[in-house]
């Protein structure tokens, strides 16, 4: 009884160090040890947020016709903004514009509806069309079950 607990016990123990003595192709583990994650260095940060904490900047400017670009690089004779971001963040800040433009540039862009009629829904149509919907319906049910009858004499033929 010993023996396949002992066996056990070695088995979970490679389960669980296996990933973190295997090597990728790049050399460094798949895992890292539990050790390193609350292990600090030497400024008193962990260690595993200094490797990871990178900043990279770039630079945005408008055009005459109002379009955003954005380039490593600034834009000479153009009025450029550096924006610097956490590269291991997934956010950068929009951009902020006044209630007023946004609803008449909306308003600009949206072409009038044109009135099309519509299907109405039952509760919403009035009591006096509901016997013409109810005929209209019985009319649609009629030609459906006469074109399936048409198609069935179509097919007996062959």
């Amino acid at each position: 009884m010993k023996r396949p607990i002992f066996i056990m016990c070695v088995l979970v123990a490679i389960a669980f160090a296996g990933p973190m003595l295997m090597k990728k192709p790049d050399g460094t583990p798949f895992i890292t040890s539990p050790f390193e994650w609350f292990s600090t260095n030497l400024q008193g940060t962990k260690s595993h947020d200094s490797r990871s904490m990178t900043n990279q900047s770039f630079y945005k400017w408008q055009d005459e016709e109002g379009t955003w670009h954005y380039s490593d690089q600034p834009q000479a004779g153009e009025k450029n903004e550096t924006v610097t971001v956490n590269t291991n963040t997934n956010l950068i800040q929009g951009l902020r514009i006044d209630k007023k433009k946004e609803t008449t540039a909306v308003a600009k862009k949206m072409p009038e509806k044109a009135e099309t009629p519509s299907i109405p829904l039952p509760m919403t149509v009035p009591l006096d069309k509901v016997s013409k919907m109810l005929d209209d319906a019985n009319n649609i049910q009629q030609l459906m079950d006469n074109r399936s009858d048409q198609i069935e004499q179509a097919t007996r033929g062959r």
